[in-house]
């Protein structure tokens, strides 16, 4: 009986040494594949580019406020005016008359406005909009895909994309109307 107690001793000594060593070796490949599956994803290529000035601007589609589908790709040929914004930005706010006369100006010159508005619902929007008595094509990001894709961390955020579908001038935070002509200018060359 003693010599059989000693035995399950010994064997439940060497069980637990293979557990720690078992799970130390899981462990460490679990980091190891943590560590290649991130330098594989933050490689070139298996990232979208983050826009920026001379890169395509990444496509999106979302819906408007009439329930439309809006793909950016479908304006191929037009200058495009993107403004990332929310109804709670006080510079959202104070940029949207000047957009509008902005828009009013340029829509006979093939220049496309479209306002990204960020996870807000769409009866907000739509109120805002029609308060405004704003004219120009308005969505909504709910999911913040489109904005993740932007790499948008601050708004207003705007993007002026040539006929190509190239970035041509990105500006972060409020603007006048002149910035705005002036980056759309670069967006028309």
């Amino acid at each position: 009986m003693d010599i059989l107690l000693v035995e399950t001793k010994k064997g439940a000594e060497i069980d637990s040494s293979l557990r720690g060593f078992n799970s130390r070796l899981v462990w460490s490949v679990l980091g190891l594949l943590a560590i290649v599956i991130f330098g594989l994803l933050a490689a070139p290529g298996c990232t979208p580019p983050a826009p920026e000035v001379g890169r395509l601007a990444p496509d999106f589609t979302l819906s408007d406020l009439e329930g439309n589908s809006v793909t950016l790709s479908d304006f191929r040929g037009k200058v495009v005016f993107i403004n990332f914004w929310t109804t709670r930005c006080p510079s959202c706010r104070a940029m949207m008359p000047v957009i509008e006369a902005i828009y009013q100006e340029y829509k006979g010159e093939d220049v496309v406005v479209i306002s990204v508005n960020l996870f807000e619902a769409e009866n907000v929007v739509r109120q805002y909009v029609q308060r405004g008595d704003y004219s120009w094509t308005f969505v909504i990001d709910t999911t913040g895909e489109v904005a993740n894709n932007y790499s948008i961390t601050t708004i207003p955020t705007s993007f002026f994309v040539d006929k190509e579908g190239i970035i041509r001038a990105v500006n972060v935070g409020a603007m006048t109307k002149r910035a705005m002509e002036s980056r759309l200018a670069e967006a028309m060359k």
